[in-house]
């Protein structure tokens, strides 16, 4: 089987990191009762407005109005701004894990996992943070912020690994032969007498798989390699 490609990679890397940050946004609104408070003190921001936004709302207001030059933002236009921030940097990440993983086969296990995770956490908050002052340095905040942070981060990493499988050609051609599969049972098994409709669901079974094994399997891969 040939491997896939840095394209190839790159592309499913992209929307699978969208998919885990979908993930750890869900991750955030269902812990929010567990999530570390008082760690606002530790960090001094450089702009006034900062103290009303979150970091991603930061970030999307300084690309609208520091590069852009435009706006200034409302508060719902930053909330649509920050989820957008949010998004990218996840598929970016998603985007570097596909590729280190088609360099390195051997990451894809749950410790390579696990270290795509504690990477991302230690880029993203204890290093691009800092650099961009939108939070202080890692030493500033208490052991629970940073357990919390990492948890959120190991979530993200399991949801984009799960995506990047998901979304393999062989894996792809198989969910849609399924779809296929239940749509044509549920049109054709009704007209046919009961007596050979299990002979149908067979024959339904059968072209099922042949489309996932050839036509759909192949054109998936060859446009993933291209």
């Amino acid at each position: 089987m040939r491997r896939t490609t840095p394209l190839g990679a790159l592309v499913r890397g992209l929307a699978a990191g969208a998919v885990g940050s979908a993930v750890q946004s869900r991750f955030f609104a269902l812990t929010r009762s567990l999530a570390p408070h008082g760690s606002s003190a530790a960090f001094e921001p450089p702009e006034a407005a900062q103290r009303e936004e979150r970091a991603t709302e930061t970030v999307a207001r300084r690309f609208v109005e520091g590069m852009m030059k435009r706006g200034p933002l409302d508060a719902e236009q930053k909330e649509r701004g920050a989820t957008a921030v949010h998004y990218a940097l996840g598929a970016a990440f998603g985007a570097a894990w596909g590729l280190v993983r088609e360099s390195f086969p051997d990451l894809d296990r749950p410790l390579g996992v696990a270290g795509f995770g504690a990477a991302a956490w230690m880029i993203g908050d204890n290093l691009l943070y800092p650099a961009f002052r939108l939070g202080a340095g890692p030493r500033r905040y208490p052991l629970a912020t940073h357990a919390y942070a990492l948890g959120a981060h190991l979530v993200f990493a399991a949801a984009t690994w799960s995506a990047y499988e998901a979304l393999r050609p062989r894996s792809v051609a198989l969910a849609g032969a399924a779809l296929w599969a239940v749509r044509a049972d549920a049109r054709l098994l009704p007209r046919l007498p009961r007596r050979v409709r299990p002979l149908g669901h067979t024959l339904v079974t059968t072209a099922a798989r042949i489309r996932a094994a050839q036509p759909l399997a192949t054109a998936a891969e060859a446009f993933a390699r291209a």
